[in-house]
């Protein structure tokens, strides 16, 4: 895998890795670092999205995965989330529309609570228009090789 192209614009960067295979490379995945308000502290954030997971996007807050929280949730359920509150689980995305500028409630927890991310509305926009430019909405499912998928399932039960 080889890194480093990347597209800027109203977000800042965006990085593409690319998989190199026999005659041609193709990008495999999309990262985005954006900032989120919490309890009025920014802090940083991580995007990601890969083909070889097309259904969903993961979001890392603060530092390395190794010492910072990984949430992954589903790219529609984010896209929806841009024009109505959506979610009833772990994950809830909401639009704020208003005067002082657009932003997306990102609430993430359980039992114990949840945590109240805020993002800027159009650098999530552009997040996701990215995905979109390695797999295109409703094309998910073109990208699983699910008789493969079916194999490993099988493969680890079995020994």
């Amino acid at each position: 895998m080889t890194s480093g192209t990347s597209k800027s614009g109203q977000g800042g960067a965006i990085m593409y890795d690319k998989i190199k295979s026999d005659d041609q490379a193709r990008i495999d995945s999309v990262v985005q670092e954006m900032f989120a308000v919490l309890r009025g502290h920014e802090i940083l954030t991580r995007w990601s999205y890969r083909t070889d997971d097309p259904y969903a996007v993961t979001m890392a807050i603060g530092g390395p995965a190794a010492n910072g929280v990984v949430w992954l949730m589903a790219r529609d359920l984010l896209v929806e989330g841009m024009l109505a509150p959506v979610g009833i689980g772990d994950v809830r995305v909401s639009p704020l529309l208003g005067d002082d500028g657009d932003l997306v409630e990102v609430e993430i927890g359980g039992n114990d609570g949840f945590a109240s991310l805020e993002f800027d509305y159009r650098l999530l926009q552009y997040f996701l228009s990215a995905t979109f430019d390695l797999v295109e909405l409703g094309k998910e499912a073109e990208m699983i090789d699910f008789e493969a998928e079916i194999k490993k399932i099988t493969d680890g039960c079995l020994g």
